[in-house]
């Protein structure tokens, strides 16, 4: 992979050994998927969104790169992307249900899940609910704990699979396809995420924090009509 010629400056040197990072983890991970095929795939996303730290999109973007040579086919590759993360996902919120906190409390740190992320992921999913679902799919470290939270909420069990079925549906097949239509490029675009994830991660919640705060808006609007026709 060719260094942008801006790769001199802070930000670009820490991109830089995050790609190459990244690069030599998906040499492993091609080999392991190469040699245990599906199984493998399933294995690692079943892991990944259950709190082991592992680069889940950049798996995605890579998985559809082996289905662009032929290694792989696209609709297993998809299906099997998406079944190992909500399959992880349905079994985070059984534990989450019949568990609850203590168990967040007392194993999250074992399972990547840091105390800050932990309390803000818990806000955020009290203000936004079964939303956070579907969004938390794309935010690394947050989605590990979106299930486990509505669960824990005893958000019911139908909208917690509507809700995360289909965000992981959408998520899966957008990184597959994207690996299978860059072909041997795709380390291009991680190579653009990794450059610019500061600002995509501030731009993300931005758009999440608007989105919460006309949603609060328009409830407290309906709470006075109410309070008026009273």
């Amino acid at each position: 992979m060719n260094a942008p010629f801006f790769w001199h400056n802070g930000r670009g040197q820490l991109a830089g050994k995050v790609v190459t990072f990244v690069e030599d983890v998906m040499g492993t991970f091609g080999d392991y998927i190469t040699q245990y095929g599906y199984g493998a795939l399933f294995g690692l996303f079943f892991l990944g969104i259950l709190g082991m730290p592992l680069p889940e999109e950049t798996l995605l973007v890579f998985s559809g790169f082996l289905v662009s040579t032929g290694k792989l086919e696209f609709w297993p590759t998809f299906f099997v992307c998406f079944l190992g993360s909500v399959t992880a996902m349905t079994v985070a919120y059984w534990i989450g249900r019949t568990l609850g906190y203590p168990f967040l409390e007392r194993y999250g740190k074992r399972l990547g899940m840091g105390y800050t992320i932990y309390k803000k992921t818990e806000e955020w999913f009290n203000r936004v609910g079964k939303w956070a679902l579907p969004l938390g799919y794309f935010i690394p470290g947050v989605r590990q704990f979106t299930a486990y939270f509505a669960g824990i909420t005893r958000l019911p069990f139908p909208t917690f699979m509507l809700f995360t079925y289909l965000g992981g549906l959408f998520w899966s097949l957008l990184f597959v396809t994207l690996g299978w239509q860059l072909g041997e490029r795709w380390d291009e675009l991680f190579n653009l995420i990794a450059r610019n994830l500061a600002i995509f991660f501030i731009a993300l919640l931005v758009l999440i924090a608007a989105w919460s705060y006309f949603r609060h808006k328009a409830k407290v609007k309906k709470q006075l009509r109410r309070d008026q026709n009273e």
